[in-house]
């Protein structure tokens, strides 16, 4: 005669709710930047690995089997979608662009360059211990920054050396053997690079 189904078992999909704290920090820290974001992040993981942990011994010695499933599942059912508004060029990076696009615009115009010189900005995109140690919001009017390493002209150089003694906000696309550089676009002129592994933190 089969077991008959424990009070309560059943296939949910509400756990997955439990990892959006985890997520918060990822898509939110800009709005507060002073913030310990990096103590945050490790409260949430630490809290939501308690959650999880709890119920998996509460449903084991339950023997709530479809309940404890769905935990285990959890984690996917948040990646497809995630997944799926990164297919179409919806991430935490391009919602946060869209929001403030036009206070990085309104500084760029502000850019006084001689002779028609194009222009050449870097702004810290993300200086937090997340996802990545380094990235840099850069807007660059003569795309160079999108091509391969050393095909940039001696005036694109130029205009990073400048950015870096002047910002102390570095564009190095030759990186040590220990490190690898990223850019992406983002919008018209403008991109992230992102610097993974450092050898030296702030």
């Amino acid at each position: 005669m089969p077991e008959p189904e424990k009070r309560g078992d059943k296939f949910t999909w509400t756990y997955a709710l439990w990892l959006l704290p985890w997520l918060a920090p990822i898509w939110l820290y800009w709005l507060l930047p002073t913030w310990d974001w990096w103590t945050i992040s490790l409260i949430i993981w630490v809290l939501t690995l308690i959650a999880v942990a709890g119920s998996l011994c509460i449903n084991l010695a339950q023997r709530r089997w479809r309940r404890l499933v769905s935990l285990l599942i959890a984690p996917l059912l948040l990646l497809v979608p995630l997944r799926i508004l990164a297919a179409v060029g919806i991430t935490s990076d391009s919602v946060r662009f869209a929001l403030t696009k036009q206070s990085y615009l309104a500084e760029i115009e502000r850019t006084d360059l001689p002779g028609g010189e194009q222009r050449f900005r870097t702004f810290v995109w993300d200086d937090t211990f997340l996802e990545k140690t380094y990235s840099t919001l850069v807007y660059d009017e003569s795309d160079e920054v999108a091509l391969l390493r050393g095909e940039q002209s001696a005036a694109w150089q130029q205009r990073a050396q400048t950015s870096c003694s002047e910002k102390k906000e570095c564009v190095d696309l030759d990186p040590d053997p220990d490190e690898y550089v990223s850019v992406r676009k983002i919008g018209e002129h403008f991109y992230i690079l992102d610097n993974y592994l450092p050898n030296s933190f702030p």
